[in-house]
């Protein structure tokens, strides 16, 4: 199963066969879950559960549409067993099928107990009225002898039994079941499950038991020779009286439109036509002004709903399925050399027929290699057209698919207790329960008391007026799932003018009545998987898919509202805010790390970690806190009206949860959630720092207390008793507001002090750490990058591993490859490389790597002799030093054009109280900075200055870089073609100008080379390539071979061949003909001068 279309070949013979249910053995699949053919079929599969581990053992059903309807629940216990359960037709009686693979023979005794005590705890689980049934590859000989065994099996077995044997004797003895292959009498052919290697050999260790109450339902067990999946088993067969029966489920499935029909010109035409004229017709009924809010909804809904069904049709996903009928015809092929095999008589006609056997499986192999090969390009070609149109988005899940990362697979999930939930009736309970405590939470024991505000603030609560909604509709980001309402962003944004129209009166009247629509207040919640055990629901967060429309009102009250309160939050906080990152948060703390060491100053950080805190804030405190920031009562009326009775049902296995209500936290998918909780953690800081000084000694007259990104908070201290006070404090605040500091992930860091005593909560010590991933950047106490670096490469590596089938498509142009390596792995390279202090040894790390992956993806060999220059210059790359210095002044000149009292600007030059040690000092980013500033020939005052200018600062960016030298390097892809270089001064009349001039002005195309030159050979076979012609010219053949030479380094500026000229113009050598080339760019050049070309490009 673990090769390629294995799956697909299997399917083919569960049709063929018809068989309802289907056990696999030895899939090597890893952990487990269940996944959809293209034809049909599910598997269910069990597997090794760790992440790296070994593709070895593996068990699988392979479900057809009836077992599908009829599955009640399934459980995975491990690489070696798997059950299944089924309603039949019986009252009352169910079909549990256990599908096993058994250890070998020769394994040690204690993993053969290990599995059987596995196998019996599975089976006493089962009740013994079900019919119970247990079938695999059991490894298990158990002979034609059946003394003391009668009453588990009959006489009609193979060979001698085997200690497996035996095993599994007892064990069906102790379980009151009967070995099917042994009951029925059948030719040895027909007996036979497994052939050795050399064919020589035979035997029977593939079973089918089943329980004796049910004996009589089992009509014959029997071995179909003609199954062929390359295997050196054969397919077991046991036709069954039982008959399944489809269960009753109600599915609550959303609905979702073929919106990417709306790229069309002429069906938007349509859909807006539609919409207008429905909308007109319901004008009418709107004006009586008798409707109420949700009536007047629906009917809007239905308007939208109904034309989006019309015009554009309901979605339905369909996986492209790539292997060929040319495959498909030799696995038919190898299946008719596998019954040559059967049939034959003799040991010399068997063995050609395995020959021809092995020869036709070799066959399909190397087919299936191939239309998988073709698959991928077709999906990189599909990439080109995505980047050429600038669908980025398409690119990106092009990508993801080539990475392998676009599986979806459902598991079973645990109980309270751990105990495995298989059937989807208990697992949509438990989802549904876990997010219902999750979202519910008991209301604080000891409330704050919040007062409002003495003035409320200047924001505007009149109605939104049309420009207001307009905007909304703008910014409204497409391909985006929709909510209850089933309304997609792109049905909205297809016309926005009647869209606006629309939702201008229905918003207007929720304003004036302050009553939000029931549907908006409802909403899906997604599932999606954090690190950990996955059937663990503790290790899942909560998406909430609500009503686009309902967005709309949202960003009109977030637009009204940022302005007027942004600036009471303090300015510790950058998390939503405009002009403010997670490079601001690292870079300050990396300063403030690096200098407390060079200072020698105690410094003391807390990494505080909130335990599910969108989740868990209370409401009715946050209406105080509302008010409390002197937000005016018509804005928090209408916020508060679309959290009351506000519902929830869970999306599992396509199917939705009964709804439940939620009554605390915020709602994690609305535009307002992360301002309302920006609020409440400005209030609780607040609260904490309040009169106290319990900070870091920032300016003379004020203190740094913490740095936040959103609920990512970093507690600054100098002194042991300080950061204890403050944790404390924090703590007590923070439950005042429903949120709990979470103990296990909350980490303490200590530098330059001697205090041991650990910082406490609720008197229980806090962990202490030598170095913490804050925001994604990892921080030393010692200061320094080098840890940061050695994790980003690690990082960047994973990311260009697992898109190692891009780098080898050769549809994907080398511009697309490298567009996607600077977007997908460089980014995660050089994620918070603003606040790195360079070193020669860091710098080079980060080259060594950048400089591999070029060459992977440019498939260029070490023998290639391509220097790292023509590299960066191939690849249009900067220097990695350049790269990042370019970064950091970015950054630089951002932070210098914020306020000077802004903490982030303020820890450019920030030092702390103390007294810097003996010794040469180490080299801190600041230094760096400094160093740099006085390289370029200015002083801090005059960066300060010239940052305020964006055009100016952007030059100086540039400059610092060199980027210009790499473009004048490389001629652009739509160069003009000037005339012949103009001769040196003084040497117009020399014979070697004359010579050189003679011929670039004669042919388009010229090649000065030598006969005996790589760079030479790879220049013509670039030109042979593209089919143009050229005029190859040997310099060999001069009497001053080094003259010409010279010649060529005053016009081109080097001297060494091959020199390529198109249209007079010299472009350069063999890499650089190269990189045109594979950049797209040369073509266009050639014709463009003139070129001759032999074939049609």
């Amino acid at each position: 199963m673990f090769e390629a279309n294995k799956a697909a070949q299997i399917a083919r013979e569960r049709r063929a066969y018809n068989i309802t249910v289907l056990g696999l053995c030895e899939t090597r699949w890893t952990q487990s879950g269940q996944v959809r053919l293209n034809t049909g079929e599910m598997i269910l599969y069990s597997g090794h559960e760790e992440e790296d581990a070994h593709h070895t053992e593996g068990v699988a059903f392979m479900l057809s549409h009836e077992a599908q309807n009829a599955l009640i629940s399934w459980e995975a216990a491990g690489p070696r067993i798997i059950y299944a359960s089924f309603k039949t037709k019986k009252e009352n009686i169910k079909l549990n099928i256990i599908q096993c693979y058994a250890p070998t023979n020769d394994k040690d005794e204690e993993t053969k107990e290990d599995f059987y005590n596995k196998l019996q705890t599975l089976c006493d689980k089962l009740k013994e009225k079900d019919m119970t049934i247990l079938m695999g590859d059991l490894n298990a000989k158990i002979g034609s002898d059946n003394s003391g065994y009668e009453e588990v099996m009959g006489r009609q077995g193979l060979g001698k039994m085997n200690e497996n044997g035996e095993m599994l004797a007892d064990f069906c003895a102790f379980n009151n079941m009967i070995i099917g292959g042994s009951v029925f009498p059948h030719r040895r052919i027909h007996k036979a499950t497994w052939v050795s290697p050399n064919h020589r050999t035979e035997n029977q260790i593939d079973h089918i038991c089943i329980g004796r109450k049910f004996r009589r339902s089992m009509q014959d067990v029997r071995v179909q020779r003609g199954a062929d999946a390359a295997s050196d088993h054969h397919l077991v067969l046991a036709r069954m009286k039982m008959k399944l029966k489809k269960r009753e489920v109600k599915r609550s499935t959303r609905t979702q439109y073929n919106v990417d029909f709306l790229k069309d010109r002429l069906t938007t035409e349509t859909f807006r036509l539609t919409v207008r004229n429905k909308y007109e017709a319901l004008q009418d009924l709107l004006d009586e002004g008798n409707m109420d809010i949700d009536t007047q909804w629906q009917q809007i809904k239905e308007m939208w709903t109904s034309t989006c069904s019309e015009v554009l049709g309901k979605k339905k996903y369909q996986q492209k399925d790539w292997i060929s009928a040319d495959t498909l015809n030799k696995v038919q092929v190898r299946k008719e050399k596998k019954g040559a095999i059967n049939n034959s008589r003799t040991r010399a006609a068997k063995a050609t027929a395995q020959e021809e056997y092995t020869e036709a499986n070799r066959a399909v192999k190397n087919s299936v290699k191939t239309d998988k090969a073709n698959f991928i390009e077709d999906l990189a070609k599909e990439a080109e057209d995505a980047s050429a149109q600038g669908n980025m988005k398409q690119l990106y899940e092009i990508t993801r698919k080539l990475a392998g990362k676009y599986k979806r697979t459902d598991r079973p999930i645990k109980d309270k207790n751990g105990n495995v939930l298989t059937s989807d009736e208990d697992q949509l309970k438990r989802w549904r329960e876990h997010f219902e405590e999750l979202l519910n939470r008991p209301p604080p024991q000891n409330p704050p008391d919040i007062t409002p505000a003495e003035e409320v603030l200047q924001i505007n609560c009149e109605r939104p007026s049309k420009a207001e909604i307009e905007k909304a509709i703008h910014h409204m980001k497409r391909g985006k799932a929709s909510g209850p309402d089933k309304i997609p962003a792109e049905a909205i944004k297809a016309d926005i003018e009647t869209s606006t129209e629309i939702l201008h009166d229905l918003l207007g009247k929720i304003w004036e009545q302050e009553e939000i629509p029931t549907e908006w207040k409802e909403g899906y919640l997604v599932k999606l998987p954090k690190k950990g055990d996955m059937q663990d629901c503790n290790n899942y967060r909560g998406i909430m898919l609500l009503s686009v429309p309902g967005k709309v009102l949202n960003r009109v009250i977030l637009d009204r509202l940022k302005t007027g309160v942004d600036a009471k939050l303090r300015d510790h906080q950058a998390g939503f805010r405009k002009d403010r990152s997670c490079t601001d948060q690292i870079a300050t703390l990396r300063i403030i790390v690096e200098q407390s060491m060079e200072w020698d100053s105690s410094l003391y950080i807390n990494f505080v970690d909130y335990e599910k805190a969108f989740d868990s804030l209370d409401r009715d405190t946050l209406w105080k806190l509302l008010q409390h920031y002197g937000i005016p009562n018509k804005l928090i009326s209408l916020i508060r009206n679309s959290y009351e009775d506000m519902a929830c049902r869970v999306i599992h296995a396509g199917q939705l949860t009964d709804s439940f209500m939620v009554k605390t936290g915020v709602r994690q998918g609305c535009l307002l959630s992360p301002f309302l909780f920006l609020l409440a953690i400005d209030w609780i800081m607040k609260k904490t720092t309040k009169y106290r000084r319990n900070g870091i000694q920032w300016t003379p007259w004020s203190q740094l207390e913490d740095l936040d990104f959103a609920d990512d908070l970093a507690l600054l201290s100098h002194s042991h008793q300080q950061m204890q006070e403050k944790t404390e404090l924090l703590n007590t605040v923070s439950t005042q507001l429903g949120l709990n500091i979470n103990r296990s992930k909350t980490r303490i860091m200590k530098a330059n002090t001697k205090n041991n005593n650990p910082i406490t909560m609720n008197g229980e010590p806090l962990e202490e750490t030598d170095s913490f991933t804050y925001l994604g950047s990892t921080i030393n106490k010692h200061g320094g990058t080098a840890e940061d670096v050695k994790a980003r490469i690690q990082k960047a590596r994973v990311a260009f591993i697992m898109l190692r089938k891009i780098w080898r498509a050769k549809q994907i142009k080398t511009n697309t490859k490298l567009r996607i390596f600077n977007s997908n792995v460089k980014a995660v390279l050089l994620y918070g490389s603003e606040s790195w202090r360079s070193t020669q040894k860091t710098l080079k790390r980060i080259q060594t790597f950048i400089n591999k992956c070029l060459r992977r993806i440019l498939h260029l060999k070490w023998t290639d002799k391509i220097s790292n220059t023509t590299l960066w210059k191939m690849t249009k790359q900067l220097p990695i030093e350049n790269e990042i210095k370019k970064r950091k002044w970015r950054w630089i000149g951002h932070t210098l054009r914020k306020p000077p009292n802004t903490i982030t600007r303020q820890a450019i030059t920030w030092n702390p109280p103390g007294k810097r040690r003996r010794g040469r000092p180490r080299n801190t980013w600041q230094r760096d900075t400094e160093k740099e500033t006085k390289e370029m020939g200015y002083t801090r005052r005059e960066m300060e200055k010239m940052a305020t200018d964006r055009k100016r600062w952007r030059s100086l960016v540039d400059g610092l870089c060199s980027q210009r030298a790499i473009r004048h390097n490389l001629a652009p892809p739509n160069a003009t073609l000037a005339g012949p270089p103009p001769p040196p001064p003084g040497k117009a009349e020399s014979e070697e100008y004359g010579y050189i001039h003679d011929m670039i002005t004669t042919y388009p195309v010229v090649v000065f080379a030598k006969t005996t030159c790589k760079f030479c050979t790879m220049a013509k076979d670039v030109l042979d390539q593209v089919g143009v012609s050229y005029c190859l010219e040997n310099i060999e053949n001069r009497d001053n071979m080094a003259a010409v030479q010279d010649m060529f380094a005053s016009l081109t500026g080097a001297r060494t061949v091959p020199r390529v000229f198109i249209g007079g113009k010299c472009v350069g050598g063999g890499s650089d003909l190269w990189s045109l080339h594979n950049m797209g760019n040369l073509i266009p050049m050639l014709k463009t001068a003139g070129a001759d070309f032999k074939k049609d490009n």
